[in-house]
């Protein structure tokens, strides 16, 4: 059985994709194979949710990782972000070496030279982000370099419908398993007691939702109602402020899949907004409301029109929220998850 080591940056704040990562580590090791998150300092490991994975360390990949070129200017700071806070307090002496016989994971966001690390030893692709494949790639009709039709890739593993048609679109040849996510109905579950609340991520397209805010504000639409941004919260807050609000606003754009909406589906949230593609699949117009993506005007007057049908009588949308929450949380389950985790990892290494 080959080690598989899903590499997995520093990050010591909330990600919905790292704890993914960490998620299918442990499903592989319930189910018999040899799985380790591979990360960069010694002793380091994500903290902001409960988890037991195993965890090995290598500095020396991680230092040939900033040496490929750089991947966007913009990319490369953002990784430099995540591990600033912790490269100082950990010392890596402890390195893992890798050898021909395992199996490294990466994450899309390395870019096109991921397949000139450690040539010889066997690749995946854990590509949680399908709109980013690209990142890094210029114009040059002349330049192949994608380590997508690297000798050493065994597959790519994504996130949606969508993600694979759009990895299947670029590269037809390609081995690609798409595995669900999976959502805990212990954390992320239906309350009946909502409040007259609209929460949201602020971290995407702060432009649209400064502009979404404030038209209906100064329209007078959010009388009576209150909005909560969803930031610096521990995965428990995230759930809570979800249970508690009887709107959720995505704009999410260009994404692989998208959590926050479908946590909020599953806790019963009415969701609007943008399914960045990789939602599509969620957004059922019997229980949500999707819109355009970057269509503010668009945006604003179905949100209008959800709020003022919500003040006149909210039972239809407590029904709408009920409908949502059972189809995440049948359609996007643990076991469903794991299951393909499983079946996914059995065609990848043949066994």
């Amino acid at each position: 059985m080959p080690r598989i080591l899903f590499v997995c940056p520093d990050n010591p704040k909330p990600s919905g994709g790292i704890k993914q990562i960490y998620r299918q580590v442990d499903v592989l090791n319930a189910n018999g194979f040899n799985a380790h998150i591979l990360h960069e300092n010694n002793g380091f490991k994500c903290r902001w949710f409960d988890n037991n994975t195993p965890v090995v360390y290598s500095k020396p990949l991680f230092e040939a990782i900033k040496k490929l070129k750089p991947v966007t200017p913009s990319l490369k700071s953002k990784i430099k972000q995540q591990i600033k806070s912790v490269t100082a307090s950990f010392k890596s002496n402890n390195d893992t070496a890798l050898t021909e016989d395992d199996i490294l994971v990466f994450p899309e966001v390395y870019g096109p030279r991921i397949a000139t690390l450690y040539p010889g030893i066997r690749k995946v692709i854990y590509n949680q982000g399908a709109y980013q494949t690209f990142f890094g790639h210029g114009l040059d009709l002349n330049n192949l370099d994608t380590p997508y039709l690297s000798d050493d890739l065994l597959a790519v593993i994504v996130n949606s419908e969508d993600a694979q048609k759009y990895m299947k679109l670029a590269f037809p040849n390609l081995d690609v398993h798409r595995v669900h996510y999976g959502f805990n109905s212990k954390d992320f579950s239906i309350a009946t007691d909502k409040k007259r609340q609209i929460c949201f991520m602020p971290r995407r397209l702060r432009s649209d939702i400064i502009q979404v805010i404030n038209i209906l504000k100064f329209r007078g639409a959010l009388e009576g109602w209150t909005i909560k941004p969803i930031e610096n919260m521990s995965e428990a807050q995230v759930a809570e402020c979800m249970k508690e609000s009887a709107i959720f606003l995505s704009f999410n754009i260009n994404e692989g899949f998208g959590m926050p909406p479908a946590e909020a589906m599953a806790c019963g949230c009415v969701v609007v907004g943008y399914t960045g593609q990789g939602g599509n699949e969620i957004f059922n117009p019997e229980f949500s409301y999707p819109v355009t993506d970057r269509n503010v005007q668009e945006y604003v007057k179905t949100l209008e029109q959800v709020i003022k049908d919500y003040n006149v009588d909210d039972t239809p949308f407590k029904a709408k929220g009920q409908s949502a929450s059972e189809f995440i949380l049948k359609e996007y389950s643990m076991g469903v998850e794991q299951d393909d985790i499983v079946r996914t990892w059995k065609a990848i290494t043949n066994n």
